[in-house]
């Protein structure tokens, strides 16, 4: 395999279908991961989809359901979900805390291909 992919979601429930289609197409590569000779898929959430944790419209709900129960990562930045106190839901769904500085650091450090929405 040869290829690492990360979405980063930075919009917030007023870009609905920006939230819905990079989480949707998050789900699709890794399911596909092994045909598509692809390493890693991972989700990164941050500013207006960290705030989305406040009060996690059904939607969401349920696609983070999914990406959990199917294994992808799911991340978030540590101090965006620290100082909004949203530490309780991201737990609920499995999500990784890393400083966003450092994710994106590690993507450019490990070669991933960074497609935002």
């Amino acid at each position: 395999m040869s290829g690492k992919i990360a979405i980063v979601i930075n919009s917030g429930w007023d870009q609905k279908d920006k939230v819905t289609s990079g989480m949707h197409v998050a789900k699709r590569i890794f399911d596909a991961k092994e045909e598509n000779q692809i390493d890693a898929v991972e989700v990164f959430l941050f500013t207006g989809a960290v705030k989305l944790l406040e009060s996690v419209p059904p939607e969401v709900d349920k696609i983070l359901t999914e990406l959990q129960e199917a294994g992808l990562v799911v991340g978030a930045c540590s101090n965006q979900v620290n100082n909004w106190g949203l530490t309780n839901p991201a737990a609920k769904y499995s999500i990784n805390l890393e400083f966003a500085r450092d994710a994106f650091s590690r993507y450019a450090r490990e070669g991933y291909t960074v497609l935002t929405f």
